[in-house]
């Protein structure tokens, strides 16, 4: 049997064709469309949406052509949202969750009730990348003031494109810090209390149910957060094993049962995403190869000549990468914590890489002391299993046995997902 896997990563989407024979499933590339936020003529970070999802309809309508697909599962970053209009289209273009509307936003709402409060209600770190605080910028702005909207995240929104219908998928929904504590339903009561307006919110569904259909195949809901989707896709994932999923973030984290929600976890910055089969993933959201993809891209760079140069490139100093946001001069922002002018381009990337590992290690002391159990394996998914300097530096530094599994994880997982519906 055969699926498409829709993986949107904030910095490419990807369309593959997953084919199931006995319980083996294996990945044919499609098509890949690099894409990334850019600059409105008000300077702020949007998604050019509507061209992307143009691309990626196309080519769905393509394969389902040519090949009998059983379903259309679709994944995507999450936080990030379209607001549908009374006629159906976007009112405008998605802001990127990198926009400082968020961070202007965070201080205004945590006038209204604390941070504290909100993560023991929520059980999502207080972060202004989240979609919570995007709203409260809507709110403030009065971005679709007296119009009749919806929102979508992207993965929904792609699915919307699809089916007609909007819907909000839990895992994606977890992102946005507006799910109650079961994570079953919106939390009205907070919404309220911040001033929101829950008619704007779709209705919940729940990974292996479906959106509707297209050109009569079935879009059905995964892990719709490429987060659970990549999770999704590992193994092993016992109470002594913590999962790393990598893309432009790194996930790290473990596999629980319920939230955890107390001072110690809060103090630790560990939030607590939903994911398939109503499962909770405890975990770090470290900002992460988003770092080096600039620095890539704003030197002409390529992984392969970084691989040839790393090991002769030397460590300059330690980064604190959780700072390093800037969508449009990563290297002079590395530059400027390292106290520098110039340098050597591969003794900076070997600095990222080193600074990236380190702050992982930091993380696996944070969940040690939130659960209370050593963590004896690491295993890793997504695009820094190919980061041969990284994956040995971590191995170095915390004295953890890491697992390299797949290197396109979310997109694995999505069509596994799939398979079993």
């Amino acid at each position: 049997m055969k699926y498409l896997a829709i993986d949107l990563g904030s910095s490419s989407a990807r369309i593959m064709l997953a084919e199931k024979e006995n319980q083996n499933i294996t990945l044919t590339e499609i098509a890949r469309f690099p894409h990334c936020a850019a600059l409105d003529n008000a300077g702020h970070y949007r998604w050019d949406i509507d061209h992307l999802f143009g691309n990626i309809v196309e080519q769905i309508k393509k394969t389902i052509k040519n090949d009998k697909i059983e379903s259309i599962g679709i994944c995507s970053w999450g936080v990030d949202y379209g607001v549908i209009g009374e006629d159906g289209k976007l009112i405008d273009m998605p802001y990127c969750y990198r926009d400082a509307r968020g961070e202007n936003a965070f201080y205004k709402l945590h006038n209204e009730i604390s941070k504290e409060e909100l993560y023991s209600i929520s059980g999502i770190y207080p972060n202004p990348i989240n979609t919570i605080y995007q709203l409260y910028a809507d709110k403030c702005d009065g971005r679709y003031a007296d119009k009749k909207v919806k929102i979508a995240l992207v993965a929904d929104l792609l699915a919307y494109y699809l089916t007609g219908n909007i819907r909000a998928e839990r895992s994606n929904a977890s992102t946005t810090g507006l799910l109650n504590i079961t994570g079953d339903d919106w939390n009205y009561e907070l919404i309220d209390k911040l001033g929101l307006d829950s008619s704007v919110l779709p209705q919940i569904i729940f990974d292996g149910q479906a959106y509707g259909e297209f050109c009569n195949v079935p879009v059905v809901a995964v892990g719709t957060h490429d987060t659970a989707s990549a999770i999704y896709a590992l193994e092993g994932l016992d109470s002594k094993t913590a999962f790393l999923a990598s893309g432009s973030w790194l996930l790290f984290g473990k596999v629980l049962d319920k939230p955890v929600c107390d001072k110690v976890a809060f103090e630790n910055k560990y939030t607590n995403e939903r994911i398939n089969g109503g499962k909770v993933s405890l975990l770090d959201n470290i900002n992460g190869l988003f770092v080096v993809q600039r620095v890539v891209a704003e030197n002409d760079l390529n992984y392969k000549e970084i691989d040839e140069h790393i090991d002769r490139a030397t460590v300059l100093g330690e980064l604190d990468v959780d700072k390093l946001m800037s969508q449009n001069d990563m290297t002079g922002d590395i530059k400027t914590q390292l106290g520098i002018s110039d340098c050597d381009i591969y003794d900076l990337v070997k600095t990222v890489y080193f600074s990236l590992a380190k702050r992982v290690v930091v993380a696996v002391n944070r969940l040690q002391q939130v659960t209370g159990t050593k963590i004896e394996k690491i295993v890793m998914t997504g695009g820094a299993t190919k980061a041969r300097y990284f994956v040995k530096t971590l191995k170095n530094l915390s004295k953890i046995d890491i697992i390299c599994a797949k290197s396109e994880g979310a997109t694995y997982g999505n069509a596994l997902r799939q398979s079993e519906i």
